[in-house]
Formats: C-alpha cells, structure tokens, sequence
C-alpha cells in the first residue's frame, strides 16, 4: 500500500501517515500508537523510518505451487528448498512473499480465482508437475506471473529452469572418465518435463561419445524411496545382466534402488556404480554417499525473483517493441562422493 491507501484504512490524512512511518511530530499518541500496532499486524513494520523520508512501498509477490496429481510434489517437495533463498531474495526487492497452492484434484476455476483476489503484484508458479496444457489456466490470472522448474519451450511464457540435459551429460562425462561403457538410466515413472529433459541429456551424451543406447537398460520406477526399492528388488530376482553404472531422473529413486542392490549381494560402487540428481539432503548420509548432480538453490531462487521483479517494474510503463518471454536455465556441476568406482584403476 502506498500513503494515501493506508491513509483511507486507518481513517487519517496522508499527511499523517508520513508523520507516523518518519517519527516525526504532530500526531497524537494514541493515533501514533493505533496506526504503529496496524502497521506491524499488517507486516509493515519495517516502513517505520528515523532518517529517511523516502519509504520503499512492500509489496507482496506470490508463491504458488501447482499439483497436477501430487505423485512428485506429495513425495518430495523440492520447493520446500527453495523457500527461504525465495523469502530472503524477494527481500531484497521489498517483497514480502505469500505462499498459496493450485491442486487440479480440486476445481481450478475457483482457485485461480482466488489468487485473482489475493493483493501481490504478480506470482511465482512452482510448475514442476505442470504440463503444456495448463497453461492455459493462468489466462484468467490478471497479474504478471513466472513458471519455476519447468522450461515450456514452446510457448512463450517466463520461466526459470535448471538445465536439466546439462546434469545428465556431466553425469555420463564423469562416468565415461571413470572407465564405464555400458551404462543404465533409472527413471521415475511419471515423467515431468524434467525428467523428460534429463533422459534426453542421458541419451545425447551417449550418441556423443560414441556409446550405445541400449532400451533394456532403461528402468522405470516408483518415485519413492520405498517403491523404487520395491521394484527394483522384483527386477534384481530376474537376474538381470546389469550395466556398470546408471545415472537417474532425481536421487530418491536411487536411494530405493541403493538399498535393493545392497540387499541382493551387489555391493555400491564396486559392482553398480550410481549418480543421482538434485543433491538432495540425504545424498551425504547414504550408507554409500551418493554422487549427484547439483544445482545452486540460491541461484535458482535469485533467478526467479529478479526476473518476476523486473517483469512487474517493466508492466508500470508499455511494454517495448517486439518484447517476448524470457527463459532462463541454471546450470549445475557434480558434487563427488562415493558411489562411483573408477575401472582405470
């Protein structure tokens, strides 16, 4: 809110509002006090200024998470380590961040709706389990908006992605140096965009130096640590005719699938090399640490905030001419542990 909003809900002058945010006199101790206790229920207690007479205005700038069917984001909420580099980038720019949930499980009229109705001054959308379709939910959504964690290369949307293909060919790099030529992938059986992009850096990197891509030694597997565990013990009953090492859509699955091999006499690296993706917390405590690729949390967060900031500065003043949609993509690097054996030595 600006001075003469928050003048018209406290029922006082503008005048007085300035008086008050700049400590300054000619306002009354209980207006003072009655306006100061608002103030801080309202979350503007920082405006309070003793030097200043400018006050930056806080606004707030929308956290949104979208759940197609919950089978990624019920499991393993990756947003929940996003947040605070979220809250704490959003800051910077005198945003204060709301946090709110679009579930297709639910009518979807009514919660875009509702974000209509919500005061921010444009979203971010945690668009992880989104497809291209949905897209078309957010035409009604009157204020600017960015889609985190899924690129929609199609379409002409703003977006902030890790560069999922780029994961998975260091991953294969990484092996191809460490002596492996034959070499699986584990992928989750809902495939996100995400992971569709990860599969397909797999592949490329394959083609690239020269190794062949073989179906059989694709597995697909519940994205849990105990369904993947869970499937991957049916296909180790089979016996089957394993390669060195695999490189996998996200590390929850390999937890399950590190667990099953242990379970049927494999030993980790030594017999199955593993890499995992998203580095996500329980990578370092694994009874075998598990190498993964990683991406900057911070960075992806300070991405996103930038750029919804710039966009919602931009939307105060017409747009250039042949302005377009920006994408961005963050890259990532390998955090070394223990799981993967060198051959050349």
């Amino acid at each position: 809110m600006n001075y003469k909003e928050l003048a018209k809900h406290f029922g006082i002058s503008p005048a007085a509002i300035s008086l008050i945010v700049n400590n300054k006199p000619g306002v009354s101790d209980a207006t003072r006090a009655r306006v100061l206790s608002g103030l801080s229920e309202m979350g503007y207690s920082g405006l309070v200024k003793t030097e200043s007479s400018f006050v930056p205005e806080i606004q707030n700038l929308l956290f949104v998470v979208f759940k197609r069917d919950g089978m990624i984001l019920d499991m393993h909420p990756f947003f929940m380590l996003l947040i605070e580099h979220i809250e704490a980038r959003a800051r910077k720019y005198n945003y204060n961040i709301m946090f709110s949930t679009i579930d297709l499980r639910n009518p979807i009229e009514d919660q875009i709706e509702h974000l209509n109705t919500l005061n921010a001054a444009g979203a971010i959308i945690f668009a992880t389990e989104m497809i291209d379709a949905d897209l078309s939910y957010f035409e009604n959504y009157s204020k600017p908006y960015l889609m985190l964690d899924n690129n929609f290369m199609h379409y002409g949307v703003n977006t902030v992605t890790i560069n999922n293909e780029m994961g998975t060919w260091q991953a294969i790099e990484h092996l191809i140096k460490m002596g492996h030529k034959r070499i699986g992938y584990l992928a989750c059986k809902s495939r996100i965009n995400s992971f569709k992009e990860r599969e397909a850096g797999f592949r490329n990197a394959l083609a690239q130096y020269g190794l062949a891509f073989d179906p059989s030694d694709t597995y697909f597997l519940t994205f849990t640590e105990e369904g993947s565990y869970r499937d991957f013990a049916s296909i180790l009953a089979e016996h089957p005719d394993l390669p060195t090492a695999f490189v996998s859509d996200d590390d929850t699955i390999v937890m399950g699938v590190m667990r099953a091999l242990k379970e049927a006499g494999y030993s980790v690296p030594e017999d199955v090399s593993l890499i995992g993706y998203d580095d996500r917390p329980m990578c370092e405590i694994a009874s075998t640490p598990l190498t993964t690729v990683n991406v900057s949390r911070n960075s992806f967060a300070a991405y996103a905030v930038d750029i919804i900031a710039g966009i919602i500065e931009n939307k105060k003043t017409p747009e250039p001419a042949g302005y377009r949609s920006l994408k961005a993509r963050v890259e990532t690097w390998l955090t070394i542990r223990d799981s993967v054996r060198d051959l050349n030595s």
